[in-house]
């Protein structure tokens, strides 16, 4: 189950500026969720996406209507990086999304992007089938949210050796901090 902070001030004329700039419909399990918490901060919380076995991601937000991390902003950030009939709607810890698809085939069903292969790709030219599966709803999306119950002691021993920070990110971090 996850633990949402949720953001406050949904605003339906918000919902319908986005749709109409995106060009699609949002699923209404999706809907449901943005008038119930408006996107938000997610602690403790995991989810799994499927690619060569099963694989946990740490996800940290996600993305609301006129919110600190706004749907629109992340949108126009993201849409000529991930397939054009998806949505970025949430974030991982390493800065990865959660995406939602939103054509005909395979409506409403949800992704992860891995930015780090994001260079395998030609600028707009990444397709759906080269996101990984996470679940076919946004419900069942929800549903595989669970409480991460790592412990310092089964971290004991690793180390971080690399880190890459998407520049777009950061650049959104350190605009962040700066007000």
């Amino acid at each position: 189950m996850m633990n949402i902070v949720s953001n406050n001030g949904f605003n339906k004329k918000n919902l319908i500026t986005f749709s109409q700039k995106v060009g699609y419909k949002l699923p209404e399990d999706y809907i449901e969720f943005l008038q119930k918490h408006n996107g938000g901060y997610i602690k403790n919380s995991y989810s799994t996406y499927y690619h060569c076995g099963k694989h946990k991601f740490i996800l940290t937000s996600m993305f609301g209507l006129g919110t600190k991390d706004d749907l629109l902003n992340q949108f126009e950030i993201y849409k000529n990086r991930i397939p054009n009939t998806c949505i970025p709607i949430g974030r991982d810890a390493g800065g990865n999304l959660v995406c939602l698809n939103l054509s005909k085939e395979k409506y409403g069903y949800v992704y992860f992007w891995d930015h780090e292969e994001e260079n395998k790709y030609e600028k707009g030219k990444i397709a759906i089938t080269d996101l990984y599966l996470i679940a076919e709803s946004f419900n069942e999306f929800l549903n595989s949210i669970a409480e991460d119950s790592t412990t310092k002691l089964e971290l004991d021993g690793y180390e971080v050796k690399k880190v890459w920070i998407d520049p777009d990110f950061l650049k959104e971090l350190k605009d962040k901090s700066n007000k």
